[in-house]
Protein backbone atom coordinates (compact mmCIF):
# COMPACT_ATOMS: atom_id res chain seq x y z
CA UNK A 1 0.00 0.00 0.00
CA UNK A 2 2.91 2.36 0.71
CA UNK A 3 4.34 1.69 -2.76
CA UNK A 4 0.96 2.42 -4.35
CA UNK A 5 0.59 5.58 -2.26
CA UNK A 6 4.06 6.78 -3.28
CA UNK A 7 3.39 6.09 -6.97
CA UNK A 8 0.04 7.87 -6.81
CA UNK A 9 1.39 10.79 -4.77
CA UNK A 10 -1.15 10.28 -2.00
CA UNK A 11 -1.23 8.98 1.56
CA UNK A 12 -1.67 5.34 2.55
CA UNK A 13 -4.95 6.41 4.16
CA UNK A 14 -6.26 7.61 0.79
CA UNK A 15 -5.34 4.28 -0.78
CA UNK A 16 -7.16 2.48 2.06
CA UNK A 17 -10.27 4.64 1.63
CA UNK A 18 -10.28 3.99 -2.11
CA UNK A 19 -10.17 0.25 -1.57
CA UNK A 20 -12.77 0.13 1.19
CA UNK A 21 -15.14 2.70 -0.25
CA UNK A 22 -15.95 3.81 3.29
CA UNK A 23 -14.74 7.40 2.77
CA UNK A 24 -15.11 9.64 -0.31
CA UNK A 25 -12.04 10.03 -2.54
CA UNK A 26 -11.63 12.39 -5.47
CA UNK A 27 -12.79 10.41 -8.55
CA UNK A 28 -9.64 11.17 -10.56
CA UNK A 29 -7.44 10.16 -7.63
CA UNK A 30 -9.46 7.00 -7.06
CA UNK A 31 -9.14 6.04 -10.74
CA UNK A 32 -5.37 6.54 -10.59
CA UNK A 33 -5.07 4.47 -7.42
CA UNK A 34 -7.20 1.62 -8.83
CA UNK A 35 -5.07 1.54 -11.98
CA UNK A 36 -1.92 1.28 -9.88
CA UNK A 37 -3.48 -1.45 -7.75
CA UNK A 38 -4.02 -3.50 -10.89
CA UNK A 39 -0.49 -2.78 -12.16
CA UNK A 40 1.06 -3.79 -8.84
CA UNK A 41 -1.18 -6.86 -8.59
CA UNK A 42 -1.92 -5.87 -5.01
CA UNK A 43 -4.19 -8.12 -2.95
CA UNK A 44 -5.13 -7.05 0.61
CA UNK A 45 -3.83 -9.27 3.37
CA UNK A 46 -6.89 -11.16 4.62
CA UNK A 47 -5.27 -11.92 7.96
CA UNK A 48 -4.49 -8.26 8.57
CA UNK A 49 -8.00 -7.21 7.62
CA UNK A 50 -9.39 -9.88 9.93
CA UNK A 51 -7.29 -8.63 12.84
CA UNK A 52 -8.34 -5.07 12.18
CA UNK A 53 -12.07 -5.65 11.70
CA UNK A 54 -12.58 -8.80 13.75
CA UNK A 55 -14.28 -10.38 10.72
CA UNK A 56 -13.15 -12.71 7.99
CA UNK A 57 -15.97 -11.76 5.59
CA UNK A 58 -16.42 -15.48 5.05
CA UNK A 59 -19.49 -17.54 5.89
CA UNK A 60 -20.00 -21.29 5.98
CA UNK A 61 -22.73 -23.52 4.63
CA UNK A 62 -23.24 -26.98 6.13
CA UNK A 63 -25.27 -29.36 3.96
CA UNK A 64 -25.77 -33.13 4.29
CA UNK A 65 -24.57 -33.95 0.76
CA UNK A 66 -23.33 -31.35 -1.71
CA UNK A 67 -23.65 -33.84 -4.59
CA UNK A 68 -27.43 -33.94 -4.09
CA UNK A 69 -29.26 -31.69 -6.59
CA UNK A 70 -31.46 -30.21 -3.87
CA UNK A 71 -28.62 -29.15 -1.57
CA UNK A 72 -26.56 -28.03 -4.52
CA UNK A 73 -29.31 -25.54 -5.38
CA UNK A 74 -29.35 -24.25 -1.81
CA UNK A 75 -25.58 -23.81 -2.06
CA UNK A 76 -25.99 -21.88 -5.30
CA UNK A 77 -28.40 -19.47 -3.63
CA UNK A 78 -26.16 -18.97 -0.59
CA UNK A 79 -23.14 -18.33 -2.81
CA UNK A 80 -25.04 -15.84 -5.01
CA UNK A 81 -26.14 -13.75 -2.05
CA UNK A 82 -22.78 -13.96 -0.27
CA UNK A 83 -21.06 -12.73 -3.42
CA UNK A 84 -23.52 -9.86 -3.83
CA UNK A 85 -22.82 -8.78 -0.25
CA UNK A 86 -19.03 -9.13 -0.68
CA UNK A 87 -18.64 -12.26 1.46
CA UNK A 88 -16.85 -15.47 0.59
CA UNK A 89 -18.32 -18.92 1.15
CA UNK A 90 -16.96 -22.22 2.46
CA UNK A 91 -19.24 -25.20 1.75
CA UNK A 92 -19.10 -28.05 4.26
CA UNK A 93 -20.62 -31.43 3.36
CA UNK A 94 -21.55 -33.08 6.66
CA UNK A 95 -22.29 -36.54 5.24
CA UNK A 96 -25.81 -36.46 6.65
CA UNK A 97 -24.93 -34.63 9.87
CA UNK A 98 -22.05 -36.87 10.89
CA UNK A 99 -21.12 -35.53 14.37
CA UNK A 100 -17.36 -35.76 13.75
CA UNK A 101 -17.56 -33.73 10.57
CA UNK A 102 -19.98 -31.23 12.04
CA UNK A 103 -17.72 -30.56 15.02
CA UNK A 104 -14.83 -29.83 12.67
CA UNK A 105 -16.94 -27.30 10.77
CA UNK A 106 -18.36 -25.75 13.93
CA UNK A 107 -14.79 -25.11 15.05
CA UNK A 108 -14.40 -22.87 12.00
CA UNK A 109 -16.79 -20.45 13.72
CA UNK A 110 -15.12 -20.81 17.08
CA UNK A 111 -11.74 -19.93 15.58
CA UNK A 112 -13.28 -17.07 13.55
CA UNK A 113 -12.28 -18.61 10.24
CA UNK A 114 -15.87 -17.86 9.24
CA UNK A 115 -18.18 -15.18 10.63
CA UNK A 116 -21.32 -17.31 10.69
CA UNK A 117 -22.97 -20.48 9.42
CA UNK A 118 -25.99 -21.44 7.35
CA UNK A 119 -26.95 -24.89 8.63
CA UNK A 120 -29.08 -27.40 6.74
CA UNK A 121 -30.22 -30.37 8.81
CA UNK A 122 -29.36 -33.89 7.66
CA UNK A 123 -31.70 -36.64 6.69
CA UNK A 124 -31.93 -37.47 10.36
CA UNK A 125 -31.48 -34.78 12.96
CA UNK A 126 -28.62 -35.93 15.14
CA UNK A 127 -27.72 -34.69 18.59
CA UNK A 128 -27.93 -30.90 18.54
CA UNK A 129 -25.63 -30.31 21.52
CA UNK A 130 -22.68 -29.06 19.48
CA UNK A 131 -24.85 -26.87 17.25
CA UNK A 132 -26.61 -25.46 20.29
CA UNK A 133 -23.26 -24.51 21.83
CA UNK A 134 -22.12 -22.80 18.66
CA UNK A 135 -25.43 -20.98 18.16
CA UNK A 136 -25.32 -19.67 21.72
CA UNK A 137 -22.34 -17.47 20.89
CA UNK A 138 -22.08 -17.29 17.08
CA UNK A 139 -24.36 -16.34 14.16
CA UNK A 140 -26.28 -19.36 12.79
CA UNK A 141 -29.26 -19.49 10.42
CA UNK A 142 -31.21 -22.68 9.70
CA UNK A 143 -32.02 -23.36 6.04
CA UNK A 144 -34.66 -25.73 4.65
CA UNK A 145 -35.50 -27.36 7.99
CA UNK A 146 -36.57 -25.73 11.20
CA UNK A 147 -35.39 -27.48 14.38
CA UNK A 148 -37.66 -27.32 17.42
CA UNK A 149 -34.79 -27.37 19.91
CA UNK A 150 -33.28 -24.37 18.15
CA UNK A 151 -36.48 -22.38 17.74
CA UNK A 152 -34.74 -19.18 18.83
CA UNK A 153 -32.60 -19.19 15.68
CA UNK A 154 -33.79 -17.55 12.47
CA UNK A 155 -34.76 -20.07 9.79
CA UNK A 156 -35.86 -20.18 6.16
CA UNK A 157 -38.16 -22.95 4.96
CA UNK A 158 -40.77 -23.63 2.29
CA UNK A 159 -44.51 -23.71 2.93
CA UNK A 160 -44.45 -27.47 3.43
CA UNK A 161 -47.89 -27.73 4.97
CA UNK A 162 -49.54 -25.57 2.30
CA UNK A 163 -47.73 -27.36 -0.50
CA UNK A 164 -48.96 -30.72 0.78
CA UNK A 165 -52.50 -29.36 0.98
CA UNK A 166 -52.32 -28.14 -2.63
CA UNK A 167 -51.21 -31.45 -4.08
CA UNK A 168 -53.56 -33.47 -1.85
CA UNK A 169 -56.56 -31.33 -2.84
CA UNK A 170 -55.64 -31.85 -6.51
CA UNK A 171 -55.52 -35.63 -6.13
CA UNK A 172 -58.74 -35.68 -4.10
CA UNK A 173 -60.53 -33.68 -6.79
CA UNK A 174 -59.56 -36.38 -9.26
CA UNK A 175 -61.69 -38.81 -7.25
CA UNK A 176 -59.00 -40.72 -5.37
CA UNK A 177 -59.72 -41.98 -1.85
CA UNK A 178 -57.16 -44.76 -1.30
CA UNK A 179 -53.71 -43.24 -0.97
CA UNK A 180 -50.25 -44.10 0.27
CA UNK A 181 -47.74 -41.54 1.54
CA UNK A 182 -44.05 -42.29 0.97
CA UNK A 183 -42.71 -39.93 3.63
CA UNK A 184 -39.20 -38.90 4.61
CA UNK A 185 -37.53 -39.40 7.96
CA UNK A 186 -40.12 -39.08 10.75
CA UNK A 187 -38.06 -36.64 12.85
CA UNK A 188 -37.88 -33.90 10.22
CA UNK A 189 -40.32 -30.99 10.44
CA UNK A 190 -40.79 -31.08 6.66
CA UNK A 191 -41.91 -34.70 6.86
CA UNK A 192 -44.33 -33.97 9.70
CA UNK A 193 -45.85 -30.98 7.88
CA UNK A 194 -46.17 -32.69 4.50
CA UNK A 195 -47.83 -35.76 6.00
CA UNK A 196 -50.20 -33.52 7.99
CA UNK A 197 -51.19 -31.55 4.90
CA UNK A 198 -51.91 -34.67 2.86
CA UNK A 199 -53.88 -36.26 5.68
CA UNK A 200 -56.26 -33.31 5.78
CA UNK A 201 -57.64 -34.75 2.53
CA UNK A 202 -56.68 -38.41 3.03
CA UNK A 203 -57.04 -39.06 6.79
CA UNK A 204 -56.71 -42.82 6.37
CA UNK A 205 -53.68 -42.78 4.09
CA UNK A 206 -51.00 -45.32 4.92
CA UNK A 207 -47.69 -43.64 5.82
CA UNK A 208 -44.40 -45.36 5.03
CA UNK A 209 -41.09 -43.70 5.82
CA UNK A 210 -38.33 -43.65 3.23
CA UNK A 211 -34.97 -41.91 3.05
CA UNK A 212 -35.62 -39.42 0.21
CA UNK A 213 -33.72 -41.61 -2.26
CA UNK A 214 -35.24 -43.08 -5.41
CA UNK A 215 -34.56 -46.62 -4.26
CA UNK A 216 -36.70 -46.24 -1.14
CA UNK A 217 -39.73 -45.20 -3.21
CA UNK A 218 -39.11 -48.20 -5.45
CA UNK A 219 -38.73 -50.63 -2.56
CA UNK A 220 -41.68 -49.39 -0.49
CA UNK A 221 -44.11 -49.54 -3.41
CA UNK A 222 -42.75 -52.98 -4.21
CA UNK A 223 -43.65 -54.11 -0.69
CA UNK A 224 -47.19 -52.75 -1.11
CA UNK A 225 -47.65 -54.60 -4.39
CA UNK A 226 -46.23 -57.82 -2.95
CA UNK A 227 -48.82 -57.63 -0.16
CA UNK A 228 -51.73 -56.71 -2.47
CA UNK A 229 -52.35 -53.47 -0.57
CA UNK A 230 -55.10 -51.50 -2.37
CA UNK A 231 -54.28 -47.93 -3.45
CA UNK A 232 -54.87 -45.64 -6.42
CA UNK A 233 -52.61 -42.73 -5.46
CA UNK A 234 -49.05 -42.41 -4.20
CA UNK A 235 -47.74 -39.25 -2.56
CA UNK A 236 -43.97 -39.02 -2.64
CA UNK A 237 -42.74 -36.53 -0.05
CA UNK A 238 -39.97 -35.72 -2.51
CA UNK A 239 -39.61 -36.19 -6.24
CA UNK A 240 -36.93 -38.88 -6.11
CA UNK A 241 -39.09 -41.24 -4.08
CA UNK A 242 -42.06 -40.53 -6.37
CA UNK A 243 -39.95 -41.39 -9.43
CA UNK A 244 -38.78 -44.60 -7.77
CA UNK A 245 -42.43 -45.48 -7.12
CA UNK A 246 -43.33 -44.89 -10.79
CA UNK A 247 -40.56 -47.22 -11.92
CA UNK A 248 -41.77 -50.04 -9.66
CA UNK A 249 -45.41 -49.59 -10.67
CA UNK A 250 -44.49 -49.86 -14.34
CA UNK A 251 -42.44 -53.00 -13.74
CA UNK A 252 -45.56 -54.46 -12.13
CA UNK A 253 -47.58 -53.69 -15.25
CA UNK A 254 -49.48 -50.71 -13.84
CA UNK A 255 -49.90 -47.52 -15.85
CA UNK A 256 -49.30 -44.01 -14.49
CA UNK A 257 -51.67 -42.20 -14.26
CA UNK A 258 -54.33 -44.49 -15.79
CA UNK A 259 -54.08 -47.07 -12.99
CA UNK A 260 -52.22 -45.16 -10.26
CA UNK A 261 -51.64 -41.43 -9.78
CA UNK A 262 -48.20 -40.49 -8.47
CA UNK A 263 -47.19 -37.04 -7.22
CA UNK A 264 -44.04 -35.62 -5.68
CA UNK A 265 -42.64 -32.59 -3.84
CA UNK A 266 -39.64 -30.37 -4.85
CA UNK A 267 -39.87 -30.00 -8.65
CA UNK A 268 -36.33 -31.13 -9.36
CA UNK A 269 -35.13 -30.81 -12.95
CA UNK A 270 -35.85 -34.42 -13.89
CA UNK A 271 -39.50 -34.00 -12.86
CA UNK A 272 -40.23 -32.15 -16.10
CA UNK A 273 -38.08 -34.48 -18.23
CA UNK A 274 -39.54 -37.90 -17.44
CA UNK A 275 -42.53 -39.15 -19.44
CA UNK A 276 -45.14 -38.36 -18.39
CA UNK A 277 -43.94 -35.33 -16.45
CA UNK A 278 -44.27 -35.55 -12.67
CA UNK A 279 -47.03 -33.62 -10.92
CA UNK A 280 -45.32 -32.04 -7.95
CA UNK A 281 -44.95 -29.05 -5.63
CA UNK A 282 -42.41 -26.50 -6.76
CA UNK A 283 -40.01 -25.20 -4.11
CA UNK A 284 -37.80 -22.23 -4.88
CA UNK A 285 -34.70 -23.81 -3.39
CA UNK A 286 -32.30 -21.17 -4.67
CA UNK A 287 -34.38 -18.51 -2.90
CA UNK A 288 -34.14 -20.53 0.32
CA UNK A 289 -30.37 -20.38 0.00
CA UNK A 290 -30.26 -16.70 -0.95
CA UNK A 291 -32.59 -15.69 1.87
CA UNK A 292 -30.69 -17.75 4.44
CA UNK A 293 -27.43 -16.05 3.48
CA UNK A 294 -29.03 -12.62 3.59
CA UNK A 295 -30.45 -13.21 7.09
CA UNK A 296 -27.08 -14.51 8.30
CA UNK A 297 -25.09 -11.59 6.91
CA UNK A 298 -27.70 -9.08 8.13
CA UNK A 299 -27.26 -10.51 11.62
CA UNK A 300 -23.47 -10.46 11.36
CA UNK A 301 -23.45 -6.83 10.22
CA UNK A 302 -25.95 -5.80 12.88
CA UNK A 303 -24.16 -7.75 15.60
CA UNK A 304 -27.47 -9.26 16.68
CA UNK A 305 -30.36 -11.37 15.40
CA UNK A 306 -32.93 -9.57 17.55
CA UNK A 307 -34.47 -7.82 14.55
CA UNK A 308 -34.02 -10.73 12.11
CA UNK A 309 -37.27 -12.57 11.35
CA UNK A 310 -37.63 -16.07 9.96
CA UNK A 311 -38.96 -16.49 6.42
CA UNK A 312 -41.35 -18.97 4.82
CA UNK A 313 -40.91 -19.23 1.04
CA UNK A 314 -44.13 -19.78 -0.99
CA UNK A 315 -44.65 -22.92 -3.07
CA UNK A 316 -46.71 -23.73 -6.18
CA UNK A 317 -48.53 -26.78 -7.48
CA UNK A 318 -47.22 -27.95 -10.86
CA UNK A 319 -49.67 -30.27 -12.60
CA UNK A 320 -48.14 -32.59 -15.19
CA UNK A 321 -48.95 -36.01 -16.56
CA UNK A 322 -48.60 -38.40 -13.61
CA UNK A 323 -51.90 -37.39 -12.00
CA UNK A 324 -55.23 -38.38 -13.49
CA UNK A 325 -58.79 -39.37 -12.59
CA UNK A 326 -59.32 -42.49 -10.54
CA UNK A 327 -59.97 -45.51 -12.75
CA UNK A 328 -63.65 -46.37 -12.90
Amino acid sequence: MQQIADAAGVSVTTVSHTMSGKRPVNPETATRIKRLIEEFGYVPDAGARHLQSGRSRMIGLAVPDISNWYFGRIARGVEEMADELDYGLIVCSTFNSDPRREKRYFNMIRTRMIDGLVYTAGRQISEMNELEKVAASSPVVLADEGIDRLSSLPWVTSENLEGARLVAAHVRQLGHTRAVIIAGFPGLNSTIERVAGIREYFPNALVLNGDFEMQSGYDLVGDLLANDFPFTAVFGCNDLMAIGAIRRLREHGLRVPEDVTVVGFDDIEIASVITPGLTTVHQDVVTIGRTSARLLIDGIEAGSFDAIESVVVPVDLVVRGTSGPVAS
